[in-house]
């Protein structure tokens, strides 16, 4: 029955009832002769009456109140199903409907939580940086990958306005049109020694209102390196192939023109182009060999199960070695024992590597000696290569890796030096998991070290 008919049928029967009760307490007052009215019957007439309306009234406050303590757990988050009675009145309605709207925010609190819990998997799972905007370009969201880029991991207090974290006033403004409605924008910024990508889109309400932007950073710190390395590798090899070859199109048409009458000429400008062309073959078998080091599956071969010695690599290359050292008036001390461990590196490459460091020690001392000595680690055999030479300044030594990079150019192209050796060296030793390092002293000499691990038995 419906709440309104209950009371409205409460008040007419409550109603009657006094009506009732007073007309019962006057009729006896009339039959017993009395002149007053009965002061009992009119207290009963109000007071039984009142108390079943309050009895009523009472119920109906402890149903609403727990009407009201349900919504306050469901306003919580506490979802769990309210049981009150079987009534079919308003109350009881809705009960139900309270119920069914109970469940339905519970699924989507539970679709949300989902929801987001997947996003934060997302965004922390990504390498890209996300930082997303309100309308007003406060922050409301940054994942870990900002806050790596941006190095900004372990703030104080949470930030507030893009410019709190990225300290870049032009991305700021940038960010700024995007949210006053340009389509998207693009920037390149530099945090330190990083150079990162920005892409900014905005964030559409359905009436095609700004809401928001998100902004993605692309760390392309290492692809702007890469690049720059390809554009100087390029120019190197430009440059170290177009000298040698302007040398020998220029003596060829000498020689064309009539200078090959004469034989002593002609022998002096063969003799040339031979050097030439030696010094062109080196460096394209060098080119070769930094392509084979870099390339993935080379470099399994070269950290693969095959194992070398040290003793067995120097003999091999001992009379290049011995016959230039002698020629110079140079001393070499090679100082292996017998009974050095076997390396992680194939015997070809170790050759190599011992060859190109000590043949850059003798090319470049003039006078004293120049030395090899091992010496044996738990887990690496530590090689020292040493010369009395000219040395290195400090200020050159973080470059001598690079490749084509010489210290003195006019020196080293009078030596036949490509100005990959020392490349082709770091390479090696890095492929196979070791290290290597240099230090030098300005007219006392140089002393490369490298770390190469030990073979497992």
């Amino acid at each position: 029955m419906s709440l309104r008919w209950r009371l409205t049928g409460l008040f007419l029967g409550m109603t009657g009832l006094s009506l009732l009760l007073f007309w019962v307490g006057d009729s006896a007052r009339l039959v017993a002769g009395k002149q007053q009215s009965d002061l009992g019957v009119a207290i009963l007439a109000l007071l039984l009456p009142a108390g079943v309306v309050f009895f009523y009234a009472n119920q109906l406050t402890r149903r609403m109140e727990k009407l009201h303590a349900s919504t306050q757990r469901i306003a919580s988050g506490d979802f769990e199903h309210i049981n009150l009675s079987d009534s079919t009145d308003e109350l009881g309605q809705f009960t139900i409907e309270l119920n069914s709207l109970s469940r339905h925010v519970e699924k989507m609190v539970q679709d949300g939580t989902q929801e987001a819990h997947k996003m934060e998997t997302i965004l922390a799972g990504m390498e890209e940086g996300v930082v997303a905007v309100d309308h007003v370009g406060r922050i409301v969201l940054v994942n870990a990958a900002a806050e790596r880029i941006f190095e900004r991991q372990k703030t104080d207090r949470d930030l507030e306005y893009l410019l709190e974290l990225t300290y870049d006033s032009e991305l700021e403004q940038l960010t700024r049109k995007v949210l006053s409605g340009q389509p998207s924008a693009a920037k390149e910024i530099h945090i330190g020694q990083k150079t990162v990508q920005s892409k900014i889109n905005p964030i559409l309400s359905g009436h095609g209102k700004s809401r928001g932007a998100v902004i993605v950073f692309h760390d392309v710190t290492e692809l702007r390196r890469l690049e720059q390395m390809r554009t100087e590798f390029v120019a190197n090899v430009s440059h170290e192939l177009r000298t040698p070859l302007t040398s020998i199109k220029g003596f060829v048409e000498t020689l064309l023109d009539g200078a090959a009458d004469d034989p002593a000429l002609r022998n002096r400008f063969l003799k040339i182009i031979q050097d030439e062309t030696l010094r062109l073959q080196r460096l394209i078998e060098d080119l070769l060999t930094i392509a084979h080091l870099e390339g993935h599956e080379n470099r399994a071969d070269a950290a693969s199960d095959k194992v070398s010695y040290v003793q067995k690599a120097y003999h091999k290359i001992k009379p290049v070695i011995l016959s230039i050292a002698q020629a110079k008036g140079i001393q070499v001390d090679v100082n292996l024992s017998e009974d050095l461990p076997p390396l992680t590196i194939g015997e070809d490459l170790l050759s190599q590597l011992l060859l190109n460091l000590l043949e850059n020690a003798v090319k470049y001392t003039t006078e004293g000696r120049v030395w090899l000595n091992v010496q044996v680690e738990p887990q690496f055999l530590r090689l020292e290569f040493g010369d009395t030479g000219c040395g290195i300044p400090a200020d050159r030594l973080p470059r001598i890796f690079e490749r084509f990079y010489r210290v003195d150019k006019a020196r080293s192209r009078e030596q036949g030096g490509t100005g990959l050796g020392l490349s082709i060296v770091k390479h090696m030793v890095e492929g196979i998991g070791g290290n290597i390092s240099v230090k030098s002293t300005l007219g006392v000499g140089t002393v490369f070290i490298c770390n190469l691990p030990r073979a497992k038995h």
